[in-house]
């Protein structure tokens, strides 16, 4: 009888077996296995690629010109870079990126998603009309404001029948462009026509922020109608500058805007775009059909009465924790009855009594399945006791701590391990340690400004219990604990991509990723040697001491009989 050979199987049974392959690394390791394999495997496997660096981006994007076999399996393409210097004309990545886009469009036959997130719009316009012509499935896409608004005459505003857009503001926009009006900005002014005239089946909109409005005006997207629209986003931007409602005020442009997109399921919206005293005034049938929102809690105790379908909430302002917060807090969650999936932030000025808040959040939403905690500012809980406390809730599944550890708290595999013998029926947990310096905008992390990060995928056995955790966890490469002084050396050095000192930028942090498999059935043997040494923890810390101690003494020795 001939075994069975995975390689012998149709490309259809092969894209299921790969469909029931959680991780993207199980995909690619199966996919090398042979060159039948990952001819088999690459569509599942370069269907959606996310390039977070510079350096990642032009080396993947330059596979993927020399090889159209692959290129063609390109559904979603994310790009995403920090930008390599201050300047826009002297950005040396972002010339070379959007050269090699511009050269890889006519092999992307498949694509449909294109996001450019890095700091800088694309310095090769010519970029864009590759993609709209050599696309002819790209319906959705992504940019951003940087240090330079794009021309009029850009190749961007060309797109028509869009069914997504996504706009980001970076940095360089606030320093080059905040105090700016809508009509001094004529792209911006053109990109709204091309939405809304020529994009009438647009379905997703994210706008996280753009130019002022003059008095008295409204912002065009006031008087947009997509009969298709189900997810909208709205950041920093102003709409209209009308006074309040008051008992004989007509009704507020954006307010009418929401009533006439009944089909909107997902919602996130900020002060500045929707000021929480003017929703009252939206009609209690409106957006019958809404089950995601993200605002601010001022938002959420204006819609919760007349919205309990809502199933997904993100709470995005930290609360600042007093004594009646988690009373609040709770209260307003209580009439949520389906909520399945929640994301809160708490900021600790003080100590407080942290268990009675996390067990008014259990109390109020039984139901939750996905929880993400975020903890700013103080040490507030013990990982153990706050898993205690969470694992009350019988339907949860996925969870995301992030939060500033004890002064001498545990590790974080041992938090891992904790949290993962406490609440076994948990599927897969993040937990991430912040220092309590980060500040309030960064919060939940952003920028790699964490200390130390995990996330765990539970194994199971065959009677359902834990007994293995699938780890990667990231730490910042190995710094030295003491700052070298700045000794100025005459040296001709170019210029490369350095930000300026004086700049409030946050940097992004070289991380070190570790891939490792932790048994959590007793009697497994402890880490020791130099995996205790390098641990972060206090059993780490005295080892450390110890082994300064121990070598300090053998030198002396060493002089001494030498």
């Amino acid at each position: 009888m001939i075994s069975p050979n995975l390689a012998t199987l149709p490309a259809d049974l092969l894209l299921e077996v790969t469909s029931c392959l959680s991780s993207r690394t199980d995909i690619l390791n199966l996919a090398l296995s042979s060159k039948h394999l990952f001819a088999s495997i690459c569509p599942v496997l370069y269907a959606h690629v996310h390039l977070g660096t510079a350096e990642q981006c032009q080396r993947t994007l330059s596979m993927l010109r020399s090889r159209p076999n692959v290129a063609r399996h390109v559904q979603k393409l994310y790009i995403r870079f920090s930008s390599g210097s201050s300047g826009f004309m002297a950005d040396i990545n972002g010339i070379a990126i959007s050269v090699l886009l511009r050269d890889l469009a006519p092999k992307l036959d498949a694509l449909h998603t294109f996001i450019w997130d890095a700091s800088e719009i694309p310095q090769c316009d010519d970029m864009w009309f590759a993609l709209r012509v050599s696309c002819p499935r790209l319906r959705t896409l992504g940019t951003c404001y940087g240090s330079v608004m794009p021309s009029q005459r850009s190749h961007l505003l060309e797109f028509k029948n869009l069914r997504g857009f996504s706009l980001t503001l970076k940095y360089g926009y606030y320093t080059h462009h905040a105090d700016d009006f809508q009509d001094a900005l004529p792209f911006d002014g053109h990109l709204w026509d091309m939405l809304i005239q020529r994009s009438p089946n647009l379905e997703e909109l994210h706008v996280l922020g753009g130019p002022l409005i003059l008095d008295g005006t409204v912002h065009p997207l006031c008087n947009a109608r997509w009969p298709l629209l189900h997810s909208l986003t709205l950041g920093d931007i102003v709409l209209d500058w009308s006074s309040g409602p008051g008992p004989m005020s007509a009704k507020r442009p954006f307010i009418a805007f929401l009533e006439a997109h009944q089909h909107l399921r997902s919602f996130r919206t900020s002060r500045t775009a929707l000021s929480p005293h003017v929703l009252p005034s939206l009609d209690p049938s409106a957006l019958p059909n809404l089950t995601h929102f993200a605002g601010s809690l001022e938002h959420l105790q204006a819609l919760a009465p007349s919205h309990p379908q809502i199933t997904h909430l993100a709470i995005e302002e930290p609360l600042i924790i007093r004594d009646l917060a988690p009373l609040l807090v709770a209260g307003v969650l209580q009439s949520l009855r389906s909520l399945t999936e929640l994301r809160i932030s708490f900021v600790f000025h003080s100590s407080y009594e942290s268990g009675s808040l996390v067990r008014n959040l259990v109390g109020a939403c039984p139901g939750l399945t996905t929880l993400e905690i975020t903890c700013a500012r103080r040490s507030s809980f013990k990982v153990d006791t706050l898993a205690k406390s969470v694992s009350a809730l019988p339907r949860l599944r996925h969870l995301r701590l992030t939060l500033v550890p004890p002064a001498k708290g545990e590790s974080l595999r041992v938090c891992a391990s904790q949290i993962a013998h406490t609440i076994p029926r948990l599927q897969s947990f993040t937990l991430t340690f912040i220092p309590a310096s980060l500040p309030l905008s960064l919060t939940p992390v952003n920028f790699g400004l964490y200390d130390e990060s995990g996330n765990y995928v539970v194994r199971t056995d065959e009677h359902g219990f834990p007994h293995s955790l699938s780890c990667t966890e990231r730490r910042p490469v190995l710094r030295l604990p003491f700052t070298l002084p700045s000794i100025p050396i005459p040296i001709a050095v170019p210029l490369l991509s350095f930000y300026s000192f004086a700049s409030p930028r946050p940097r992004e942090r070289k991380m070190k990723t570790q891939h490792f498999l932790m048994d959590l059935r007793p009697g497994t043997p402890t880490r020791g040697g130099l995996g205790l040494i390098l641990e972060c923890s206090t059993a780490g810390d005295e080892v450390r001491v110890l082994t300064v101690l121990v070598a300090l003494s053998g030198l002396a020795l060493w002089g001494f009989f030498a």
